[in-house]
């Protein structure tokens, strides 16, 4: 039985639509260009305020560094007046002592696997990779090597322009990030980005959990939830692409755990957030609403015999405190990213708790 160690976004807004019934739809060309500007623009603000943020903490652990070391007790030296020549060259006889080896037999270290998370998903797992991210959170408590793939403003599925044929796959989507760690795509598309460096120290055979979240941005680009007839076009669906990816994992990797982790409750604003759209209830793509895409990947999960983490209902926001978990209606904040985190963890320490129950039963049958 082997042993295993354990301790255990992307900014997006989506602008004013026309108004139908009590639900908003996305359908002029105007509203998109909006949509596209506000992305942008409220990109630009969250990756300068994370660099901002963690240029500032790095100089406050240096000078919190600097002043310690001024603070530092200086060492007398020892007081030359007892450290005689005839002190120094003292013979001192220490008798040996024959040793005994009765009963002693060398053992051989026990190898022990380092226990291995790979996540996967969006900018809600990639944007902050800093010791108050969620990656880093979860691998940090459970004594886990960590390492994240998500990128930010991926999907689980690709739009209808892009290729899917493996000699020109070009889009880092969840299974494509799949097929890259497997060497069935090229690995350049994850060229530039933080993940394609984690990547190239990945061994995916040595993983204990995949954890994948994606949802959001299949929202935002119109990828479609499902259709009665796909006819072989997997990876233009949210379901099929979501249940594509899964099922490649459980064949590669059959003894790794899968964890399924849905969006949470959103709200839409506009770039400038003085314009409230609508939220995950009651803004329609033309597909369904944001909650139909969670909805969605809950199923998929169960279907597929994955854990799913339903993060709409676990992480209880809602219309009244979105602002206060949120840094801007869709990113989580420390707080929310904290208890992200924790629920995770207690996840993966309740089924690392089942395993252990289901090894031990195995050894006395």
């Amino acid at each position: 039985m082997k042993k295993k160690i354990i301790a255990v976004i992307m900014t997006v807004t989506l602008a004013a639509t026309v108004l139908t019934g009590c639900k908003y739809r996305i359908t002029d060309q105007t509203v998109e260009d909006e949509v596209a500007e506000a992305l942008a623009t409220a990109e630009a603000e969250w990756n300068a305020k994370y660099e901002a943020e963690h240029v500032a903490r790095l100089a406050a652990e240096e000078l919190v560094a600097q002043n310690a070391a001024e603070e530092a007790v200086e060492i007398e030296a020892p007081d030359e007046s007892v450290m005689t020549e005839s002190a120094l060259n003292e013979e001192v006889t220490i008798e040996a002592t024959a040793a005994d080896d009765t009963g002693n037999t060398e053992l051989a270290a026990p190898e022990v696997d380092p226990f291995q998370i790979v996540f996967m998903g969006d900018s809600i797992f990639d944007s902050v990779r800093d010791e108050t991210g969620i990656a880093y959170m979860v691998g940090n408590t459970l004594g886990a090597d960590v390492y994240n793939l998500s990128i930010g403003g991926t999907c689980a599925g690709v739009t209808r322009e892009k290729s899917t044929a493996f000699e020109t796959w070009t889009e880092p989507n969840f299974t494509g990030i799949v097929y890259a760690m497997e060497g069935k795509v090229a690995r350049s598309i994850v060229d530039g980005y933080k993940s394609g460096e984690v990547m190239a120290g990945l061994n995916p055979s040595k993983t204990d959990y995949f954890i994948i979240q994606y949802g959001t941005n299949d929202f935002l680009s119109y990828i479609p939830i499902g259709a009665a007839d796909i006819a072989g076009q997997y990876y233009f669906y949210y379901s099929t692409a979501l249940l594509t990816g899964i099922r490649e994992l459980k064949a590669n990797y059959p003894n790794a755990k899968i964890i399924v982790c849905t969006p949470y409750y959103e709200q839409f604003w506009s770039a400038d957030r003085s314009r409230f759209i609508g939220d995950v209830h009651s803004v329609n793509n033309g597909f369904g609403t944001l909650l139909d895409y969670i909805n969605c990947a809950r199923d998929v999960a169960v279907m597929e015999g994955c854990e799913c983490l339903n993060m709409y209902e676990l992480m209880a926001i809602d219309t009244y405190n979105c602002e206060k978990m949120t840094e801007d209606g869709i990113h989580p904040n420390q707080e929310a990213r904290a208890k992200y985190a924790g629920l995770l963890i207690e996840k993966i320490k309740e089924m690392e708790y089942m395993r252990m129950l289901e090894e031990a039963t195995d050894e006395t049958n």
